[in-house]
């Protein structure tokens, strides 16, 4: 039975009405459903979702129902009712054929534009003088939210008046459900996913999801070792219809104490009466299962070892006679290991005996710079004196406690003779950066090259890139390692622009974000495209396209054919709405003692480098990568490099700006040695504050060609910048000594 209610429609006659609302205003569709205005006839109401939509179906005759009891004849309409949209004042104009309900006119009462609402039997107040000619609104943007319940999505068109967007992580509270949704920070979109709601109800409430209240299970529980019964609590609770643990099985602990689980109590937020919260591991059982909270003793048939030279550790058979912290030798297994602590876990190892005595000379791996006495000097013999560069390293076999701490790298087992001094490098194939020309070259124990690792030889002009690990040896060594070619060797003519790039050959297309190279400074002046800085040496070309660089709001598109780049081509002129910083300068002078090239080198984002974003742009250090690398030799402190202007709203030149201080690490003498081969050299002595060399005492020392090493005699020190033929290794004695078994 049909309902009698008063209800609005957006025209005259209910035959040629769009849809049903519940407001004057029609602004709320009323209910799905079938509507009536008197005769035979319904038409059916749809699509009405939280009073959003609505639309009338095409009248259906209706023989079955009984017209509900009729309404007081509706008086003939005689004008419409209308509504300033500026003011909000109402008034009632003629009926005309021309203008229907819903649409915007002028009257000759106001400029402002009229809204006609519906008919009317009030008096004409004023006349209709045309159509309302207004500018298109902005259709409103709706925003995707999560429930914090899991209970589905919703969208919002609530925004921050400031940025038309929602806060970051927006908490939205439905006034209706209770309910609350987060905004996924995602942009808007004018229309909807099907299926996904539209609330009216929401209401903005802060930002995340809320924090729901700790809840925590109780559990009954009884002492292994006996007692009555407890609560204990858990902060992983399960629901009432299951639980975490074995009920009168499983056991927990509490402050040190086994307790056995009997029945699950409660669930709740609040804090329940107990004696604490379990440790966090179930048990199987208080002395039971695979993991008894109250472990059976089990008797102990081993020991945990470390070797006492090189801390690696084993395990040993338990002996009789052998007890905890003795040093033993295991059988099979090299070195002297102490006894640590009894273990439960058998192995096949066993103690052979106790440690032989300690002998009065160690092997050890020597570091640094300092002094030592050699194993064949003996106790009070005269001291060696080893000057070793970084990452350099020297096996001797010294007097046991005659070698500093700080020099010692490692030690290992006794000796009695002194050990041959060899050394020690990685091996690496390089190639020239221009291809071919494969060689060789070395780098001390410490140091590797990697894929994409530049390098010069001996400090000389050309560069070479890393190939691969060598099986071969050289004499050449890698210096001025670099992070690639083109940082060891940057062109002189190769600029970076930041562009979108479209397959094709169509202009000004939006296409992807990236980079390429150039032969200019000036996108619009260049002629030639290349795919990286490298490639503007090896003329590697960019790909064919269309490249647009936008500047100053202008967007610029050319095409690529792979050869030669087309006519520039304005596209229009708007605002963009990235902006580019571009490193244009850099400043040392703030670096004290650096210079460029000879001891230290930038890589990473240097002249011509770039970042783009939304503006503001942060140009802070993090956004720019720049790191200064340190020429082996020297030490860097202080270095810090910063970027000005630090934030920018517009495409604008960046200055960098590097401060610090670079010091040399060590200073360099230089001897005339007289070789016990009789010939003779120019040898390099150093160290951070080397001592001098006595005239006429007996060093080993190093060749630079072959590696040769040889023991020689000191003669006078040479002045400063004489070329050397090898370097300083170790003092043998401070007399004449070429008759010395160790040069022999």
């Amino acid at each position: 039975m049909a309902a009698a209610g008063t209800y609005y429609i957006d025209t005259i006659n209910f035959a040629d009405a769009n849809e049903v609302f519940l407001d004057e205003a029609l602004t709320t569709c009323a209910p799905n459903g079938f509507y009536q205005m008197g005769g035979a006839t319904a038409r059916e109401q749809v699509d009405c979702v939280n009073g959003v939509g609505g639309r009338l179906l095409d009248a259906e005759a209706c023989p079955s129902c009984t017209p509900p009891t009729p309404d007081p004849p509706i008086a003939a309409n005689t004008s419409y009712k209308v509504t300033d949209v500026v003011t909000s004042a109402v008034a009632f104009v003629a009926i005309t054929n021309t203008y229907q309900p819903t649409q915007k006119i002028t009257t000759n009462l106001s400029a402002n534009c009229w809204l006609i609402n519906n008919g009317s039997t009030d008096a004409v107040t004023a006349t209709i003088t045309g159509p309302c000619n207004v500018q298109p609104v902005d259709q409103p943007l709706y925003f995707l939210l999560a429930s914090c319940s899991g209970a589905g999505s919703a969208y919002t068109t609530i925004v921050d008046a400031a940025t038309n967007l929602p806060l970051t992580n927006a908490r939205y509270q439905d006034a209706n459900t209770g309910l609350f949704y987060v905004y996924q920070n995602a942009p808007g979109v004018a229309t909807t996913n099907v299926g996904i709601p539209i609330i009216s109800t929401l209401s903005q409430s802060g930002t995340g999801c809320p924090v729901a209240p700790t809840e925590f299970s109780y559990w009954n529980a009884t002492p292994c070792s006996g007692g009555s019964s407890v609560t204990i609590k858990s902060n992983n609770p399960p629901n009432s219809n299951g639980t975490t643990f074995t009920e009168g099985t499983t056991s927990v602990k509490v402050s040190g104490t086994c307790y056995v689980i009997n029945n699950f109590l409660q669930t709740t937020s609040a804090v329940v009466s107990n004696i604490g919260t379990y440790a966090g591991t179930a048990y199987t059982g208080c002395q039971t299962g695979a993991n008894p909270c109250i472990p059976a003793v089990v008797a102990t048939p081993s020991f945990d070892v470390v070797e006492t030279t090189s801390g690696d550790t084993n395990r040993v058979t338990k002996r009789n006679g052998f007890s905890q912290n003795d040093n033993i030798v295991i059988t099979g297994l090299a070195g002297c290991w102490k006894l640590v602590s009894p273990s439960t876990v058998a192995t096949p190892n066993t103690i052979q005996d106790f440690c032989p005595a300690v002998s009065s000379c160690t092997t050890y791996v020597f570091t640094g710079t300092g002094y030592y006495i050699t194993c064949s000097a003996g106790a009070g013999g005269t001291q060696s004196y080893l000057n070793l560069s970084p990452g350099i390293t020297e096996t001797i076999c010294a007097i046991t406690g005659s070698v500093a701490a700080g020099n010692i790298s490692s030690q290992s087992g006794g000796c009695n003779s002194d050990v041959p001094i060899t050394p020690q490098y990685n091996y690496y194939n390089v190639e020239l950066c221009s291809g071919g020309g494969a060689t060789i070259v070395r780098v001390p124990v410490g140091t590797t090259l990697t894929t994409n690792q530049s390098v010069k030889i001996n400090n000389g002009s050309t560069c070479y890139k890393y190939v691969s690990g060598s099986g071969l040896t050289t004499t050449q060594d890698a210096t001025n390692i670099t992070s690639g070619c083109d940082v060891c060797d940057p062109p002189a003519t190769c600029f970076i622009y930041a562009v979108e790039y479209s397959p094709g050959t169509t202009v000004c297309l939006t296409g992807g974000q990236g980079v390429v190279f150039g032969d200019t400074n000036n996108f619009l002046t260049a002629t030639q495209l290349f795919s990286s800085q490298a490639g503007c040496t090896t003329s590697q070309a960019a790909v064919v396209g269309v490249y647009t660089f936008t500047k100053d709001g202008i967007r610029t598109s050319r095409y690529w054919n792979g050869s030669t780049l087309g006519t520039a081509q304005t596209c229009n002129s708007s605002t963009p709405q990235n902006v580019t910083a571009t490193i244009t300068a850099i400043d040392t002078t703030g670096l004290t003692g650096g210079v460029a090239g000879t001891n230290y080198s930038l890589s990473g984002d240097i002249i011509s480098s770039f970042i783009s974003g939304l503006a503001p742009l942060d140009t802070n250090p993090g956004t720019f990568d720049t790191r200064v690398l340190i020429t082996q030799g020297f030490t860097g402190s202080n270095i810090n490099i910063t970027y000005a202007p630090t934030s920018i709203n517009s495409d604008q030149d960046i200055t960098m700006t590097i401060t610090g201080t670079i010091t040399q690490d060590a200073g360099v003498l230089v001897y005339a040695v007289t070789g016990c081969n009789n010939k003779f050299w120019n040898i390099e002595y150093s160290g951070t504050t080397p001592p001098t060399l006595t005239q006429g005492s007996t060093i080993f020392y190093r060749l630079n060609a072959g590696g040769i090493t040889e023991c020689g005699i000191v003669g006078q020190q040479q002045p400063a910048g004489t070329s050397t033929s090898g370097r300083f290794l170790l003092r043998i004695s401070s007399v004449y000594a070429c008759n010395n078994s160790r040069c022999q």
